[in-house]
Order: structure tokens, then C-alpha cells, then sequence
């Protein structure tokens, strides 16, 4: 595999949790072809980094922004944030039908960030 340019880190809660990875897992049981689609995803933006532009990303709120892709009738959303030149942290993860990003994981993307922010300061 090659060297990727830029760096992926799945956010953790204070508690171990991962909801990224949680969210993949449980993508990878029910629909299989749209979890490959969001790994992809988070290989493109490893790869490419601060070169992605629309369709792949958007401007959100703050510091989120949303890597996205659709498959079929879905849409695939997974939300993160830059820190430093070379690492991306995402958040949160979604498949919808709206092509909307959904306001509460929005949210739990800036509350994630001011706490990843708060324990780089510990």
C-alpha cells in the first residue's frame, strides 16, 4: 500500500468509545458495498487531503466539514475536522437519503472537537 500524504485519526470519547468506527462496523454488517464506499472515502481524503474540493467536500459549521460520496440512493456523510498540516479527526459517520447534513451529528462533531482540543492542552 502507498504512502498516504495526510493522516486519518478516528476520534475516541474519553470512555474508548469510537462512534466512526462503531458506525463502520455496524456498515460493514448490514450493507457491506457502503461501508467500502465510506473507507474509500476516508482513503481519498489520506490521499488528497486539503486538495479535495465539492463534490467530496463541504464547509459545515466551525472547524467540521463533511466528507461525502453517494451510493445508490444513499448518501454517505462523514464528518471531521483538521488539526495541524497533516491529520484529518473524524467524528461521526451517516448514511442517509437527505442531502442534508444532520444537525445533531454536526453538533457532536464540535462538541468532539473542543474536547479533542481540551485534552491536546492536558
Amino acid at each position: 500500500m502507498a504512502e498516504t500524504r495526510y493522516h486519518i485519526e478516528l476520534y475516541q470519547e474519553r470512555d474508548g468509545r469510537c462512534p466512526v468506527e462503531d458506525w463502520l462496523g455496524s456498515l460493514r454488517k448490514s450493507n457491506p458495498k457502503t461501508a467500502a464506499k465510506a473507507v474509500w472515502l476516508l482513503d481519498v481524503l489520506a490521499n488528497q487531503g486539503t486538495e479535495l474540493s465539492m463534490p467530496y467536500v463541504q464547509h459545515i459549521e466551525g472547524p467540521i466539514w463533511e466528507l461525502r460520496a453517494r451510493r445508490s440512493s444513499d448518501a454517505i456523510r462523514i464528518y471531521y475536522w483538521q488539526q495541524g498540516k497533516t491529520l484529518f479527526v473524524a467524528a461521526a459517520g451517516e448514511v442517509k437519503q437527505q442531502d442534508k447534513a444532520d444537525p445533531q451529528l454536526v453538533h457532536y462533531a464540535l462538541l468532539a472537537h473542543k474536547d479533542y482540543q481540551a485534552r491536546k492542552e492536558d
